[in-house]
């Protein structure tokens, strides 16, 4: 526990804080109820109180009582930077910015796969050096560490990913589409992988453009070519998923069992996650989101911009997967990049969302709207590295 290990640090330092002397139970049931937004600023205060709030012990005691919040996990490609960058964003602090994480040296910096499971974030595969990997890391989302995972039985980047039941599951994005480990689940209790059963034979190209699982049981993916792909675990078979007809759609984020995506132009758009299941008619079909005019003006010239006004839809959403959706409860949350001189600011907004069934739409109303973080640029840029990719998106509740 927490507690043997501050009280070894207490005989060899100064005169502990008087809180120390309180019994373990009372401490832990005080603290817990503190916002992890200010964790940063108590731990300051001594040693003993940065180890008690990094204990495992203050994660559980904060479940049990109810007193969890919402956590987002934002990663990005900042330009001329090494290293793709990890910030935690905790939506209830009062200044609203971005905490930054130290980053893992080895991180592919493109074409991961990542699923929030349990406390942390699971970064599967990627390119590194124009290569596929089969490395996986986690991200312990309490304390902010890295640690390594076994490597999958192939090497992938674009790979489909979820979370059902406890299990973590890949397939595609491997260089072999006919690859007898197109398919692989990971185990976390056991931390090991298995091969997943063989998908029809039917083309399906493996490299993944979005995934998401539905009603918590079914993996569903969209390749490249907007076909789309359901697996479904608990059955152990593949089955054919509706197709988008236009193109595929970016940064699929489910809330509430809706299906959201933000797309060039500044739309919000949304499906029914039940939807993507095959029928007749196979397409996906997207709405707008209602309502929210000023934002989608706001969107719209961020990325227009950034690479001027003669590129096509397909081209800006390929150079700049810009907009990034995330949830805070039932509430969206918009994260966007602007170029201002000499420097980049990370916007968000948040936005909440009301179903009006009886015609059929979704309205949103934007709650709040600001920068989360402002990235300045050791030397001016060219003009094309006047943005960053924000990669994922990610909540948690700690």
């Amino acid at each position: 526990m927490w507690w043997n290990c501050t009280n070894k640090w207490k005989k060899s330092s100064s005169p502990p804080c008087a809180l120390s002397l309180l019994p373990d139970d009372i401490l832990l049931n005080c603290f817990a109820t503190v916002s992890r937004s200010d964790h940063a600023s108590l731990s300051l205060v001594n040693k003993w109180l940065r180890s008690l709030l990094l204990s495992p012990e203050i994660y559980q005691e904060r479940t049990l009582m109810g007193c969890t919040e919402n956590c987002i996990f934002l990663c990005l490609s900042i330009p001329s930077d090494t290293f793709v960058r990890w910030f935690a964003f905790y939506p209830k602090a009062l200044n609203n910015r971005l905490v930054p994480i130290r980053p893992h040296l080895y991180q592919p910096q493109e074409a991961s796969s990542v699923v929030a499971y349990g406390c942390g974030i699971y970064i599967i595969g990627g390119m590194i050096g124009g290569s596929r990997s089969s490395r996986a890391f986690f991200l312990d989302c309490r304390f902010h560490t890295w640690s390594n995972l076994p490597c999958m039985g192939v090497p992938r980047a674009y790979a489909a990913a979820g979370v059902v039941d406890g299990k973590i599951y890949v397939f595609g994005g491997c260089e072999d589409s006919n690859s007898d480990k197109w398919g692989e689940v990971f185990d976390p209790n056991t931390q090991t992988w298995d091969v997943l059963p063989k998908r029809p034979k039917e083309p399906y190209s493996s490299v993944i453009h979005e995934s998401v699982v539905r009603e918590e049981k079914k993996v569903f993916s969209l390749n490249e070519k907007g076909n789309g792909l359901l697996y479904i675990p608990r059955e152990g078979i593949w089955k054919k998923g509706k197709s988008d007809a236009y193109r595929p759609r970016r940064g699929w984020h489910v809330i509430e069992n809706v299906m959201y995506c933000c797309v060039t132009g500044g739309r919000i758009l949304w499906c029914q996650a039940s939807e993507l299941e095959w029928h007749e008619p196979n397409v996906i079909k997207w709405r707008e989101v209602m309502g929210l005019k000023d934002l989608k003006d706001t969107l719209c010239a961020s990325k227009l911009v950034n690479y001027g006004w003669g590129l096509l839809e397909e081209q800006l959403d390929d150079l700049l997967p810009g907009h990034k959706l995330s949830n805070s409860g039932p509430n969206m949350l918009l994260f966007w990049d602007v170029h201002a001189p000499g420097k980049l600011e990370i916007w968000c907004a948040e936005i909440s969302l009301q179903r009006r069934k009886e015609k059929g739409e979704i309205w949103g109303n934007l709650e709040w709207s600001e920068v989360v973080t402002t990235l300045v640029a050791p030397h001016p840029l060219p003009e094309h590295q006047h943005h960053c990719k924000i990669l994922h998106s990610l909540t948690l509740n700690l």
